[in-house]
Protein backbone atom coordinates (compact mmCIF):
# COMPACT_ATOMS: atom_id res chain seq x y z
CA UNK A 1 0.00 0.00 0.00
CA UNK A 2 1.24 3.33 -0.86
CA UNK A 3 0.44 5.44 2.02
CA UNK A 4 1.61 2.55 4.75
CA UNK A 5 4.14 4.47 5.92
CA UNK A 6 1.92 7.31 6.53
CA UNK A 7 -0.37 5.67 8.61
CA UNK A 8 0.31 4.23 11.99
CA UNK A 9 -0.54 0.61 12.22
CA UNK A 10 -0.94 -1.71 15.16
CA UNK A 11 -2.26 -4.57 15.91
CA UNK A 12 -5.46 -5.51 18.64
CA UNK A 13 -5.74 -9.12 20.60
CA UNK A 14 -9.71 -9.59 20.43
CA UNK A 15 -10.34 -11.29 23.96
CA UNK A 16 -11.58 -14.43 22.90
CA UNK A 17 -11.56 -13.59 19.46
CA UNK A 18 -9.11 -12.86 16.24
CA UNK A 19 -6.30 -10.56 15.93
CA UNK A 20 -7.51 -7.19 14.55
CA UNK A 21 -4.71 -5.19 12.31
CA UNK A 22 -5.89 -1.12 12.49
CA UNK A 23 -4.53 0.40 9.86
CA UNK A 24 -3.39 -0.60 6.39
CA UNK A 25 -0.82 -3.77 6.12
CA UNK A 26 0.65 -6.00 3.96
CA UNK A 27 0.23 -10.17 4.71
CA UNK A 28 1.89 -12.84 2.97
CA UNK A 29 0.46 -16.01 2.61
CA UNK A 30 1.63 -19.31 3.34
CA UNK A 31 2.73 -19.49 -0.54
CA UNK A 32 4.22 -16.38 -0.96
CA UNK A 33 0.94 -14.62 -2.36
CA UNK A 34 -0.29 -10.77 -1.05
CA UNK A 35 -3.41 -11.26 0.83
CA UNK A 36 -6.15 -8.99 0.52
CA UNK A 37 -6.52 -6.98 3.20
CA UNK A 38 -8.37 -3.76 4.42
CA UNK A 39 -7.77 -0.04 3.93
CA UNK A 40 -8.46 0.43 7.45
CA UNK A 41 -9.20 -2.76 9.25
CA UNK A 42 -8.11 -6.75 8.46
CA UNK A 43 -8.86 -9.01 10.75
CA UNK A 44 -6.82 -12.36 11.40
CA UNK A 45 -7.65 -15.90 12.18
CA UNK A 46 -6.58 -16.55 16.25
CA UNK A 47 -8.79 -19.97 16.71
CA UNK A 48 -6.72 -21.73 13.93
CA UNK A 49 -10.33 -23.13 12.35
CA UNK A 50 -10.78 -20.23 9.94
CA UNK A 51 -11.62 -21.84 6.42
CA UNK A 52 -10.54 -18.40 4.90
CA UNK A 53 -7.00 -18.50 6.75
CA UNK A 54 -4.97 -16.12 7.65
CA UNK A 55 -8.02 -14.33 7.53
CA UNK A 56 -11.02 -14.67 10.23
CA UNK A 57 -14.74 -15.78 8.93
CA UNK A 58 -16.01 -15.79 12.34
CA UNK A 59 -15.88 -19.63 13.17
CA UNK A 60 -14.53 -18.88 16.60
CA UNK A 61 -17.77 -17.82 17.94
CA UNK A 62 -18.64 -21.07 17.47
CA UNK A 63 -15.56 -23.30 18.67
CA UNK A 64 -13.71 -20.64 20.37
CA UNK A 65 -10.59 -19.29 21.19
CA UNK A 66 -8.92 -20.47 25.08
CA UNK A 67 -7.54 -17.38 25.78
CA UNK A 68 -6.74 -18.72 29.61
CA UNK A 69 -5.26 -22.51 29.81
CA UNK A 70 -4.73 -24.44 32.47
CA UNK A 71 -1.68 -26.05 30.15
CA UNK A 72 1.94 -25.46 31.81
CA UNK A 73 4.17 -23.60 29.67
CA UNK A 74 6.84 -26.36 27.75
CA UNK A 75 9.72 -23.83 28.38
CA UNK A 76 10.60 -21.42 31.45
CA UNK A 77 11.44 -17.98 30.95
CA UNK A 78 14.25 -17.96 30.99
CA UNK A 79 17.02 -16.40 28.98
CA UNK A 80 20.65 -18.62 28.52
CA UNK A 81 23.66 -17.37 27.26
CA UNK A 82 26.08 -19.19 25.32
CA UNK A 83 29.87 -17.97 25.00
CA UNK A 84 32.18 -18.05 21.83
CA UNK A 85 33.91 -15.28 19.47
CA UNK A 86 30.14 -13.61 19.56
CA UNK A 87 27.57 -14.27 22.73
CA UNK A 88 24.50 -15.68 21.66
CA UNK A 89 21.44 -14.97 23.85
CA UNK A 90 18.37 -17.50 23.32
CA UNK A 91 14.81 -17.41 25.50
CA UNK A 92 13.26 -20.93 24.86
CA UNK A 93 9.77 -19.47 25.96
CA UNK A 94 9.88 -16.81 23.38
CA UNK A 95 11.18 -19.15 20.61
CA UNK A 96 8.80 -20.38 17.55
CA UNK A 97 11.03 -23.20 16.73
CA UNK A 98 10.76 -22.10 12.79
CA UNK A 99 14.51 -23.35 12.65
CA UNK A 100 15.52 -20.37 10.55
CA UNK A 101 18.93 -20.17 12.58
CA UNK A 102 19.58 -24.02 12.15
CA UNK A 103 18.98 -23.70 8.14
CA UNK A 104 20.80 -20.51 8.00
CA UNK A 105 24.41 -21.16 10.70
CA UNK A 106 24.10 -24.94 11.12
CA UNK A 107 27.18 -25.54 12.12
CA UNK A 108 26.63 -22.89 15.20
CA UNK A 109 23.26 -23.98 16.18
CA UNK A 110 22.74 -27.70 16.05
CA UNK A 111 19.82 -29.15 18.03
CA UNK A 112 21.25 -32.53 17.73
CA UNK A 113 24.38 -31.36 19.96
CA UNK A 114 24.42 -30.17 23.56
CA UNK A 115 24.47 -27.36 24.12
CA UNK A 116 22.80 -26.80 20.76
CA UNK A 117 24.39 -23.41 20.33
CA UNK A 118 27.90 -22.87 20.20
CA UNK A 119 29.23 -19.80 18.55
CA UNK A 120 32.61 -21.48 18.05
CA UNK A 121 31.48 -24.50 16.62
CA UNK A 122 33.27 -25.07 13.33
CA UNK A 123 35.22 -22.60 10.85
CA UNK A 124 32.73 -20.15 9.00
CA UNK A 125 32.26 -16.17 9.22
CA UNK A 126 30.13 -14.09 11.78
CA UNK A 127 28.05 -13.23 9.12
CA UNK A 128 26.74 -16.54 9.39
CA UNK A 129 25.54 -16.30 12.89
CA UNK A 130 24.85 -13.12 12.40
CA UNK A 131 22.79 -13.34 9.85
CA UNK A 132 21.03 -16.48 11.31
CA UNK A 133 20.04 -14.03 14.57
CA UNK A 134 18.70 -11.67 11.98
CA UNK A 135 16.29 -14.35 10.40
CA UNK A 136 15.20 -15.04 13.94
CA UNK A 137 11.05 -14.30 13.32
CA UNK A 138 9.92 -14.43 17.15
CA UNK A 139 13.03 -12.21 18.68
CA UNK A 140 14.33 -15.21 20.46
CA UNK A 141 17.90 -14.53 19.55
CA UNK A 142 20.26 -11.82 20.47
CA UNK A 143 23.46 -11.08 19.82
CA UNK A 144 26.42 -9.49 21.81
CA UNK A 145 29.37 -8.80 19.93
CA UNK A 146 33.08 -7.21 21.64
CA UNK A 147 31.35 -6.86 25.06
CA UNK A 148 28.20 -4.67 24.18
CA UNK A 149 24.64 -4.78 24.96
CA UNK A 150 22.37 -8.03 23.75
CA UNK A 151 20.92 -6.48 20.47
CA UNK A 152 18.15 -8.31 18.35
CA UNK A 153 18.86 -7.91 14.61
CA UNK A 154 15.54 -7.41 12.76
CA UNK A 155 15.57 -8.20 9.29
CA UNK A 156 13.78 -6.11 6.71
CA UNK A 157 12.53 -2.22 7.04
CA UNK A 158 9.12 -1.94 6.64
CA UNK A 159 5.97 -3.40 8.67
CA UNK A 160 4.61 -6.65 8.00
CA UNK A 161 2.63 -9.72 8.75
CA UNK A 162 3.76 -13.26 7.27
CA UNK A 163 1.48 -16.59 7.39
CA UNK A 164 3.79 -19.58 8.19
CA UNK A 165 3.04 -22.73 6.59
CA UNK A 166 1.30 -24.96 9.83
CA UNK A 167 3.20 -22.28 11.85
CA UNK A 168 2.31 -19.03 13.58
CA UNK A 169 1.75 -15.11 11.98
CA UNK A 170 5.67 -13.06 11.53
CA UNK A 171 5.53 -9.48 12.56
CA UNK A 172 7.68 -7.34 12.31
CA UNK A 173 7.81 -3.42 13.17
CA UNK A 174 3.84 -3.30 13.97
CA UNK A 175 2.67 -2.07 17.24
CA UNK A 176 0.83 -4.68 19.45
CA UNK A 177 -2.03 -2.91 21.36
CA UNK A 178 -1.15 -3.23 25.41
CA UNK A 179 1.84 -5.28 24.65
CA UNK A 180 3.42 -7.17 26.93
CA UNK A 181 7.00 -9.08 26.35
CA UNK A 182 6.56 -13.01 25.22
CA UNK A 183 9.47 -13.31 27.80
CA UNK A 184 12.42 -11.73 29.19
CA UNK A 185 14.23 -10.08 26.65
CA UNK A 186 11.68 -10.22 23.76
CA UNK A 187 11.20 -7.34 21.24
CA UNK A 188 8.57 -5.16 20.51
CA UNK A 189 9.25 -5.08 16.64
CA UNK A 190 9.73 -8.66 15.57
CA UNK A 191 7.37 -11.15 17.35
CA UNK A 192 5.30 -14.17 16.39
CA UNK A 193 1.61 -14.91 17.13
CA UNK A 194 0.00 -18.10 17.46
CA UNK A 195 -2.57 -18.56 15.33
CA UNK A 196 -3.12 -22.34 15.69
CA UNK A 197 -5.32 -21.46 19.39
CA UNK A 198 -3.22 -23.88 21.17
CA UNK A 199 -0.18 -21.86 22.95
CA UNK A 200 0.30 -21.93 26.54
CA UNK A 201 1.31 -18.00 26.06
CA UNK A 202 -1.40 -16.48 24.18
CA UNK A 203 -1.23 -14.53 22.23
CA UNK A 204 2.31 -15.18 20.94
CA UNK A 205 4.01 -18.54 19.50
CA UNK A 206 5.01 -20.71 21.97
CA UNK A 207 5.83 -23.78 19.53
CA UNK A 208 2.75 -25.29 20.13
CA UNK A 209 1.78 -25.88 16.84
CA UNK A 210 4.95 -28.07 15.94
CA UNK A 211 4.73 -30.53 18.87
CA UNK A 212 0.69 -30.88 18.60
CA UNK A 213 1.33 -31.29 14.80
CA UNK A 214 -1.22 -28.36 14.01
CA UNK A 215 -1.74 -28.29 10.35
CA UNK A 216 -3.16 -24.65 8.58
CA UNK A 217 -5.74 -26.40 6.52
CA UNK A 218 -7.12 -28.86 8.61
CA UNK A 219 -10.37 -28.32 10.64
CA UNK A 220 -11.39 -25.91 8.14
CA UNK A 221 -14.73 -24.07 8.75
CA UNK A 222 -17.15 -22.56 6.79
CA UNK A 223 -18.24 -19.38 9.37
CA UNK A 224 -19.59 -18.34 12.38
CA UNK A 225 -22.33 -16.18 13.54
CA UNK A 226 -22.36 -11.77 12.45
CA UNK A 227 -21.57 -9.58 14.60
Amino acid sequence: MSDQDDKATSIEVKPNGPFIVHGPVRVVDEDGSDVETGEDKTVLCRCGRSGTKPLCNRVHTRCGVRDDTEAEPYFEDKVKTYTGRVDVLWNPLVCSHAAVCVKRAPEAFDPDQRPWIHPDRGDYPLDRIRDAVRGCPSGALRLVEDGGTPEHLIEGDRPGIVAEANGPLYVTRIELQDWRPAGEGASPDRYTLCRCGLSTNKPFCDGSHSKLEWKSHEEENTGGQGD
